[in-house]
């Protein structure tokens, strides 16, 4: 079982919306849990509007969850949760105003819940983030931002960005492993430009095993990436929707000693696989909202 979803399914109800949709409360973040016997167990944050942690109903006892995620005990308020799906917009990476926090502030702010539906096979979860006074202060635009969260025996995760703008996003998934060194990404295209060393390459095979830290931004990647992980015995595909890269992370042991939120070690147990636009940014105009999806599925090896 997912740890943190057995951690928060143990919080008192605050509100229940739905059979299988609560809304609760870990210390000082508010947070949704799912529970449902066809579309599985997902926790999600109102902070950032993310889903923190979602594992399918046909996974086998013993699986961990596909999403890795931080011990909650290392959340901090106004700070960005790491793992999960951080939704990174409206820049990627530190590119915004100077004193902005890094991949946006999509990731740092209350959203709203706006909408919620569930039957017998399903569980949709909308939450919406508006402009306020702090996003004014680092990003002028008027927009509407949703992320849809639809469960079934798959997870989609989509978001639309309306107004008349244009913004960098990623979807920062962190796929849960067994152990670095031990998953092998397959779909990733024939061609990245390494974030570490800023050469790029061409005419490669798509494949990668990340062992150390590795930053890349594949700029031609597959429709579909997948992770086959050896200690897990499973392999996670990423559809991606309306995306022009990919982008591969892990810190690595050096950079990850350095990371508050990140246990000793803890950096061998994920890799971020990120559904993104970059190359093409999202261009929201009147009546025609950007869009980007990713769609998690799970099977066993």
């Amino acid at each position: 079982m997912d740890q943190i979803f057995a951690k928060f399914r143990t919080l008192p109800v605050e509100e229940q919306l739905s059979p299988s949709l609560t809304r609760r409360r870990y210390a000082d973040f508010p947070v949704l849990i799912v529970d449902h016997p066809r579309a599985g167990q997902a926790c999600l944050s109102i902070q950032g509007g993310q889903l923190v942690t979602w594992r399918p109903a046909a996974a086998r006892p013993d699986d961990p969850g596909v999403l890795w995620s931080a011990d909650p005990d290392l959340w901090r308020r106004g700070t960005a949760v790491r793992g999960g799906v951080p939704l990174c917009w409206p820049w990627f990476g530190p590119s915004g105003p100077a004193g902005s926090p890094s991949h946006g502030f999509a990731r740092t702010t209350d959203w709203e819940l706006t909408a919620w539906e569930e039957d017998a096979d399903r569980v949709v979860v909308e939450c919406t983030l508006r402009p306020s006074p702090a996003t004014r202060a680092v990003w002028p635009e008027e927009f509407v931002l949703v992320a849809r969260y639809t469960l079934t025996d798959t997870c989609l995760i989509e978001i639309e960005d309306r107004g008349d703008h244009t913004a960098t996003a990623a979807l920062h998934t962190y796929v849960r492993i067994g152990d670095l060194g031990r998953a092998h990404l397959a779909g990733l295209g024939p061609e990245h430009t390494d974030g570490l060393t800023r050469r790029r390459y061409e005419d490669e095979d798509g494949t990668l095993t990340p062992v150390d830290h590795v930053e890349r931004f594949q700029t031609a990647p597959a429709p579909v990436t997948t992770v086959r992980d050896e200690v897990l015995g499973r392999i996670v595909a990423l559809a991606h929707h309306d995306h022009s890269d990919v982008v591969v992370w892990n810190p690595g042991a050096e950079l990850a000693r350095g990371m508050a939120d990140l246990a000793p070690q803890e950096h061998r147990h994920f890799v971020c696989a990120e559904t993104a636009r970059l190359g093409r940014p999202l261009v929201a105009e009147e009546g025609r909202p950007g869009r980007l999806a990713v769609e998690l599925r799970m099977t066993e090896t």
